[in-house]
């Protein structure tokens, strides 16, 4: 089992408990997400947005990535 880090996790604004993942993402371009949130033990709700989050990676990219060539020469 991994160790989440309370530094960096995602607090409601409304009663501060610490989230961990949001409801919701979507990459509004390349440099910016967007991550809506919903607390569980307030129900607030309320969005944050991430700023360089990197290069989106192409199909071709993701399926080297995960499915990397078993090919021996």
């Amino acid at each position: 089992m991994a160790l989440v880090s309370l530094q960096n996790l995602t607090a409601c604004p409304q009663c501060e408990i610490p989230l961990i993942e949001p409801e919701w993402s979507e990459r509004v371009n390349g440099q910016k997400a967007v991550h809506i949130w919903h607390c569980p033990m307030c129900g607030n709700e309320f969005e944050t947005v991430d700023y360089n989050v990197g290069k989106e990676l192409s199909d071709d990219e993701l399926v080297d990535e995960f499915f990397p060539s078993l090919l021996v020469a």
